[in-house]
Formats: C-alpha cells, sequence, structure tokens
C-alpha cells in the first residue's frame, strides 16, 4: 500500500510539473548594442543664424554615440521594448559647444481579444551643454489594433512636460493625443498616415500684439498664460526591396495666443538606401521644411528644440564599410539650410564625420 502510495505521489507531482511548465509562457529576448566614436569638423560650431556677409566659426570634435535595445517577449501575448542612447561631443576650441545628450524609451503591451494590444509607454530625453538644456519627459497609455497582417492602428494619449532649462519661459506641459495607422500592401509596399493634437501651456504669460509705436510689453495686462495648440498630420510612403526607399509629408501648425510665436510647418523628406559595390552601403535623406510666421515675426530660433536642427532643410548621407561581422567603418556628411524672415539672416552649417562602429 506504502509502495503505491508512493506511486501515485510521483505520477501526480510529474503530472503537475508537466501541466505547470506547458502553461508557462515561452519567454525570448532578443537584443543589440552598438558603439559609435570617431572625430568631426563642425562649419558652425555654435550653430548662429547670422547675416549672409558674416561668417560663422568652425571647430573639429570628436564624437561618442553608445545605444542599446531590446524586445522581451512573454509567450504570445505580452511585449516588453525598450532602449538606451547615450551621445557626446568635445569640441577642440569652443568648449562652451560640448554636448551630452541621453534617451530611453519603454513600452509594454498586453493582446487580447485576438485583435487588439493595450500597455503603457514612456520616453525621456535629456540634453546638457551649448546653451541648450532641456528635459523632455512623455508617458501614457497605448491602444493597438490589427485587424490582419496587412493593416495596424496605434492610438495614444500621453501626459507631456518639456523643461528648457535656459529659457525657463519656452518650458510648457499638456496633453499629447496621436493616432496613426499603416496598411501593407506586400512585403515591400507599404502607407502610413498619422495625425495628432498637442494643447501646451507654458510657463510664461502670452505677450500682447505690437502697439501702435511699434511697442511691445513683455505681457498682457492682466497677465494670461501662454497656450499654443499645435496641430499635426502627415503620410508616408515605403519600399523595400533591392534598394530602401520612403518619401513622407507632414505639416504642423502652432497656434498661439503669445504674439510672435505662432508659426506654420511643411516637411517633405525623401530617404533612401542602396547597396554598392565592395560591400559598401549609402544611405542619404533629404529634407526640406519651409516655415510660414503668420504674423511675422519670429522671435526666437529656440522655439522648438526637441530636436536638434529639425526646424531646417537638411542634407544627410552616410557611406558604411562593414570590416568584419561586428565592425563598421562610416563616413558622414550633412548640411542644413534655415532662413529668419525679415531680418535676413541665414543657418548654414556643415558637418563631417568619420567613425568607428562595433555592434553586439
Amino acid at each position: 500500500m506504502a509502495k503505491f502510495r508512493r506511486l501515485v505521489v510521483r505520477r501526480t507531482l510529474t503530472l503537475l510539473f508537466l501541466l505547470a511548465a506547458t502553461s508557462a509562457p515561452a519567454v525570448d529576448f532578443k537584443g543589440r548594442a552598438r558603439l559609435w566614436v570617431g572625430p568631426a569638423i563642425d562649419s558652425n560650431a555654435r550653430r548662429d543664424f547670422v547675416s549672409p556677409d558674416v561668417g560663422t566659426q568652425a571647430d573639429a570634435f570628436l564624437f561618442g554615440l553608445g545605444q542599446l535595445e531590446g524586445v522581451l517577449r512573454f509567450g504570445e501575448r505580452v511585449r516588453v521594448s525598450g532602449s538606451y542612447d547615450i551621445s557626446g561631443r568635445k569640441f577642440l576650441f569652443i568648449p562652451t559647444e560640448d554636448t551630452l545628450v541621453q534617451a530611453a524609451q519603454l513600452e509594454a503591451t498586453v493582446s487580447f481579444a485576438q485583435y487588439f494590444a493595450f500597455g503603457l509607454s514612456g520616453r525621456a530625453r535629456d540634453r546638457r551643454g551649448a546653451e541648450r538644456d532641456y528635459t523632455d519627459l512623455v508617458g501614457g497609455a497605448v491602444l493597438d489594433f490589427f485587424p490582419s497582417a496587412a493593416v495596424d492602428v496605434r492610438a495614444q494619449i500621453s501626459a507631456h512636460r518639456f523643461l528648457f532649462y535656459n529659457r525657463f519661459a519656452y518650458s510648457f506641459w499638456g496633453p499629447d493625443g496621436l493616432v496613426s495607422a499603416r496598411y501593407r500592401f506586400n512585403r515591400r509596399h507599404s502607407v502610413s498616415v498619422f495625425g495628432s493634437f498637442n494643447p501646451r501651456t507654458y510657463n510664461s504669460c502670452a505677450r500682447p500684439p505690437r502697439g501702435p509705436e511699434g511697442t511691445q510689453d513683455d505681457c498682457r495686462v492682466p497677465e494670461v498664460p501662454r497656450a499654443d495648440n499645435v496641430f499635426g498630420g502627415g503620410l508616408s510612403y515605403s519600399y523595400r526591396g533591392p534598394f530602401h526607399f520612403t518619401f513622407s509629408y507632414s505639416y504642423s501648425d502652432q497656434a498661439s495666443n503669445s504674439f510672435g510665436e505662432s508659426v506654420q510647418r511643411h516637411r517633405l523628406n525623401a530617404t533612401a538606401g542602396v547597396r554598392l559595390p565592395w560591400d559598401l552601403m549609402l544611405l542619404g535623406s533629404l529634407t526640406w521644411q519651409p516655415a510660414v510666421f503668420p504674423e511675422g515675426v519670429y522671435l526666437s530660433p529656440d522655439l522648438t528644440v526637441l530636436e536638434e536642427d529639425e526646424n531646417v532643410s537638411s542634407l544627410t548621407l552616410k557611406l558604411v564599410k562593414p570590416l568584419n561581422q561586428w565592425l563598421d567603418l562610416d563616413v558622414r556628411y550633412a548640411g542644413f539650410l534655415g532662413f529668419l524672415p525679415n531680418n535676413e539672416f541665414v543657418y548654414v552649417r556643415h558637418v563631417v564625420s568619420v567613425g568607428l562602429a562595433v555592434n553586439f
């Protein structure tokens, strides 16, 4: 009898172990790391808007970039993804332009009802140096809808806090709303659209219109907080085949109750990548983004500083040569061009760099 009980217990424990093993979600992790370092030359190290007949100060700098990213899956329903970037520039003769930038992103989603996934998403970016110190924080909820392998739709509601330390009046907070969708015709062709609305309340009061003699007070009396409504929308087409190509158009309308702060911006971008002989890869991006200031005033080039140089037209080229399975050599060029209305100031900048990248 005792032998029989031991056999029953042993078989029961074995069955429970097998059930637990089959019901426990399989855990899968994929990640990569990249480190890029090298020297560069910047024709406009101070990023100055100047008159056409005034030159800018050039300098050389050392650049470093580290990237970490990974995706963790628990079975087929739970997905956690994250990334962390850190980059720095050390100038040789203008140390005031040294910068350190960190960015992190984390997202977790759980799928349900076969076609949906719900989750939380957050990102943070911190930049220090060159009198452009800021912290940008965004966090909220996401809802994904994927009725088929060809369609995916995302709706996102977030809280946004932006802190611009050098000019705190340009700090703001408010909700962010975003809806995006993508349709894949096949493995090579796809189109995407998005729309966003971001009402912002600033840490400053709204400026009144100019007086009859061209004077302008710092704030309205009584004081009215500055409030902007930022609308955005766009579409893009992508091709993935023997070469990669993406063309996109977006429009942004920042309507402000503060005089001189409203801006409307169009953005056209074409990005391409193609393989060349000798295992070379050529990547290029051309951006044209004219801006319209309805009140004919542009008070500061720091109105939008969430991304460096995002407010000007640009051309970037990168040539990559793999040396082995984990080491790449690349040469990069970036050119920027922008204008300020009414004062004829121009922003011209050229950056050339040579770097060695290690991939893990």
